[in-house]
């Protein structure tokens, strides 16, 4: 086996002799992304699915060729591959994409950005000629990749329409690096997935310049709470501050967070999302656990007890548990899951 053929992934629908099983092959690789699979009872008969993965290391991408889908991150997927940014881009067909009270329509060489930790529902629409199938590459990238000038959140279901010379150089620069993936070595994979993670996150600091400038005034009420929270971690969140602060009744703000399984629920998951993302990441790899806490705004043991409540096991567990999964990702079995779950 090549480096390169040890780093790709060739799947589809023709593999698998029943609907049952392609169906749920499928939906397991959608999984990587935290995303469900929602197929209309209309497009059962004619299910067919291709999909070409690659992994660049610091980044995830790949092919995907589908009939007419919907695709959800909603409480329940929410946060099973939370600490990640999903980026699509439409080759053939259109997408119909809600979030926080927006709805977006994208169509050919559209970008859209994900944030996900947050919720979302897009419709993949077909293309109008036959087999009338959609495709659209895809991206994954860790958010520690991610200068803190750069806020996710607030870029979290915006396009980058076909016309903006941003999404040229994102469009342009994953392409050529699929075109030359089965040519290069293991370094150069790992070179060019470094360097193209940084060029991609440079387009998103660009464009969260130009089009998120003020994200607490132009976003929904869910929307402005969620970046408060996710820029506030490590100070106190309790409902009492952020009723104050957004001007709204305790009532109103339990039901808006009643979706993401309620506002503790959310502020919790939320720390402990970013205690595992600096548990896992290399270049804050020697801080102690009790700064790691402090910076998640909890107290080391509260941080102990909801590692163990959640992951099943302590933070310091934890963080041996992810750099074993580093070390064993080559020699183990190559999947999105667990490429991703490497990040």
């Amino acid at each position: 086996m090549t480096y390169a053929a040890s780093r790709k992934i060739t799947d589809s629908a023709t593999h698998y002799q029943d609907f049952d099983t392609s169906f749920y092959e499928w939906e397991d690789g959608m999984s990587s992304a935290g995303l469900k699979l929602v197929l209309p009872k209309k497009n059962f008969a004619e299910f067919d699915w291709r999909v070409t993965g690659y992994n660049f290391g610091k980044i995830i991408g790949g092919v995907l060729t589908v009939c007419e889908h919907d695709l959800h991150r909603q409480h329940g997927n929410l946060f099973s591959m939370p600490d990640h940014i999903l980026i699509f881009i439409v080759i053939i067909g259109a997408m119909e994409c809600q979030c926080f009270g927006r709805r977006v329509l994208l169509s050919q060489g559209d970008i859209l950005i994900q944030d996900m930790s947050l919720p979302i529902k897009v419709h993949v629409y077909p293309g109008k000629h036959p087999p009338h199938r959609c495709t659209y590459q895809y991206m994954i990238m860790p958010k520690y990749a991610v200068t803190n000038s750069v806020d996710i959140a607030s870029l979290h279901g915006h396009p980058i329409p076909v016309t903006s010379p941003v999404n040229f150089l994102v469009r342009n620069h994953f392409n050529a690096m699929l075109q030359v993936f089965d040519q290069m070595t293991e370094q150069e994979i790992l070179s060019t997935g470094a360097g193209a993670a940084a060029v991609f996150m440079q387009a998103l600091q660009v464009t969260a310049g130009n089009i998120v400038q003020q994200p607490e005034i132009l976003g929904s009420k869910l929307e402005r709470i969620c970046l408060y929270i996710e820029r506030n971690l490590s100070a106190p969140l309790s409902v009492e501050l952020l009723c104050k602060h957004f001007a709204i009744s305790r009532s109103s703000l339990y039901r808006l967070f009643e979706p993401l399984g309620g506002i503790a629920h959310f502020v919790r998951n939320r720390r402990l999302t970013l205690a595992k993302r600096l548990l896992r990441n290399a270049s804050v790899s020697d801080l102690s656990l009790s700064i790691i806490a402090k910076r998640c705004g909890l107290e080391l043991s509260t941080l102990r007890r909801h590692f163990v409540e959640t992951y099943g096991a302590t933070p310091k567990e934890l963080r041996h548990i992810m750099m074993a999964q580093k070390m064993s990702l080559v020699a183990g079995e190559q999947t999105h899951v667990n490429w991703v779950g490497a990040l």
